[in-house]
């Protein structure tokens, strides 16, 4: 009767070792792939929230010069009125410095640009970051103009602006039960509820030949457009350094006409 020779323990360490390399690397490969999967929604949805920032201020802009061209009244052109809603966060700069530090956007973290208790820090102590609410934007009425532009001011019981949510992205949120992706299911009016990882910031700037009432003016300079810096931060999944996107936007004041 012959004795079948059974593995050596050398031989099943080996087959373990194997084992144990070719399960690492899969699971390293699974999990890049998840993470770069997870920082390519992150991104797409970002620039959305972005994208639609910025539209709302063309569209608001647009509509103004629109109703200035057909002779609309003052208080019958609610998109004047928002648009001077707007301009009031604007804050001016007077040295190059001072636009280095507004232009300037590198945080390591988020917590680099939100304070202990969430707001968002000022470069100025005049400037208020807000967001445009581009659910209730269609429906602009001269009862709601108030409500259209979020800023930390609207509502001082409650700090609206927030760093965003653990492994999520920058979004804006709504009083609504369902606070999910789905868009669809949220109603129109519905109010801003939080702004996570995402504002906007507005710069007056000035030239020094300008047309006001079609008479050029070159006595002094006025403020004749506005750069909006949109700006959103956010900690992707497995990393210790924020992500950020932002962008610039600049719209010249309707009422002056600079050259």
């Amino acid at each position: 009767m012959k004795l079948k020779r059974g593995d050596t323990l050398i031989e099943v360490a080996l087959a373990i070792g194997i084992f144990s390399l070719i399960a690492i690397t899969v699971v390293s490969v699974v999990s890049a792939s998840l993470t770069n999967a997870q920082a390519a929604l992150e991104i797409t949805l970002t620039r959305e929230e972005l994208d639609a920032q910025a539209e709302a201020l063309r569209f608001i802009h647009e509509s103004y010069i629109s109703g200035s061209q057909s002779n609309i009244k003052y208080d019958d052109n609610p998109y004047e009125r928002l648009w001077e809603t707007i301009r009031k966060h604007a804050t001016t700069i007077d040295n190059n410095t001072q636009a280095q530090n507004i232009e300037k956007y590198n945080p390591t973290t988020c917590a680099d640009v939100y304070n202990t208790n969430g707001t968002v820090k000022r470069l100025k102590s005049n400037l208020v970051p807000f967001v445009i609410d581009i659910r209730q934007l269609g429906t602009l009425t001269n009862a709601n103009i108030n409500k259209i532009v979020v800023d930390a001011t609207t509502d001082p019981s409650t700090n609206k602006f927030a760093p965003a949510s653990t492994f999520s992205y920058p979004r804006i949120l709504y009083n609504t039960a369902d606070t999910s992706m789905d868009a669809q299911s949220q109603t129109s009016t519905a109010n801003i509820k939080k702004v996570e990882g995402i504002y906007i910031i507005a710069v007056a700037g000035k030239d020094n030949k300008i047309v006001v009432d079609n008479t050029v003016d070159n006595s002094n300079s006025k403020i004749s457009y506005y750069d909006f810096y949109i700006r959103s931060c956010w900690m992707p999944l497995n990393s210790d350094r924020a992500s950020t996107i932002s962008t610039v936007i600049r719209l010249y004041d309707p009422a002056v006409i600079s050259y």
